[in-house]
């Protein structure tokens, strides 16, 4: 079995199972928990819109997985503004609700709220409230989607975004979805998206995760001769076993490091064109071994896996010399989740 092989990180797609719109109003009487469009930015009267969005991570995802990699996918239908429109994703902090009520027309002025329904006020309509008006979420941003007047888009992948679905994954009962908004300083800045409700494009959260005893690689390795510098993990990761550290098309007849580390960045460090750092700055990845290229750029390395760490992360890179103005190329991260 190749290196190739053992690399087994999987890619799901995670339903939409709540969603609603915020409405400003002094009253709290506006939603559209069964709509099909959700509403996101700043109206012509003016009036803010925001969306709340929550993902069935645990139904999808299975109970110890590491999430390596996650992006919120959606559709936007109509705008009011023809450039493009950065919109925040911020973790929602309580639980809310989607009634049954269906905004008419173009959507973007919403409907009577119905029992249930979360609105500008409330969580839950009419009796359960937002500690604040506009809803209860996180300040700073988990990703951000520069959204189209019309047609797909799609999140930034950021280490914060991970760490969101990680805790949903882990911690079930807090998952109370994103909050998505934008700056909301001027009128005429709004987009319609497609909800759950609709019967085209829905939003979706694409998850990328592994399971222990499973490896996967990240980020793409400098480039040499026109390629580039892999590396690979020859083994399952099981504690008490030995893998071997696979390096490839590196830099023929030169030394090379291999480095680990216990966590990763997203989406790295970059040190040289074309080249990113995926293991954490300031010193806390560690040299394992040094080995010597042979001429078609290859080495492997033993990498002896302790007992009793299921569950944590192992983060290697390889950094090997070579001729060029920086002196060094690094390669591609490989993630492993000790069984």
């Amino acid at each position: 079995m190749t290196a190739a092989d053992l690399t087994a990180q999987t890619t799901v797609s995670v339903p939409c199972v709540l969603d609603n719109t915020l409405y400003q109003s002094a009253t709290g009487t506006l939603s559209n928990g069964r709509g099909t469009g959700l509403y996101v930015g700043v109206t012509g009267q003016p009036g803010i819109r925001r969306p709340l969005l929550k993902f069935d991570v645990d139904g999808v995802v299975p109970a110890g997985a590491r999430i390596l990699s996650a992006q919120l996918n959606l559709s936007c239908v109509t705008s009011a503004f023809g450039g493009p429109l950065p919109v925040t994703m911020h973790r929602a902090l309580a639980s809310w609700g989607e009634g049954t009520s269906v905004a008419t027309g173009g959507g973007g002025q919403g409907a009577a709220a119905r029992t249930g329904d979360a609105t500008w006020l409330h969580r839950f309509y009419p009796n359960t409230f937002w500690t604040s008006p506009g809803g209860d979420f996180a300040p700073t941003p988990s990703a951000t989607i520069v959204t189209p007047p019309y047609g797909l888009c799609s999140s930034n992948v950021t280490t914060a975004l991970v760490a969101d679905v990680q805790s949903m994954l882990d911690n079930p009962s807090g998952n109370f979805g994103w909050l998505l908004k934008t700056n909301e300083l001027t009128a005429y800045m709004a987009r319609k998206i497609e909800s759950r409700e609709s019967n085209f494009t829905k939003p979706v959260l694409s998850v990328t995760y592994v399971l222990p005893g499973q490896s996967a690689s990240l980020g793409v390795g400098c480039p040499v001769n026109g390629q580039p510098f892999t590396y690979a993990l020859s083994g399952a990761p099981l504690g008490g076993t030995t893998v071997q550290l696979v390096p490839s098309n590196g830099p023929a007849n030169q030394s090379c490091a291999n480095l680990i580390g216990l966590s990763f960045e997203l989406p790295g460090t970059p040190l040289l064109p074309q080249c990113n750092l995926l293991l954490p700055l300031g010193g806390v990845f560690v040299l394992h071994s040094i080995t010597t290229l042979d001429g078609a750029g290859t080495a492997s390395s033993p990498l002896a896996l302790p007992t009793g760490y299921t569950g944590v992360s192992l983060v290697l890179q390889a950094a090997a010399l070579d001729n060029s103005p920086a002196g060094y190329v690094l390669s591609n991260a490989v993630f492993a989740l000790l069984q």
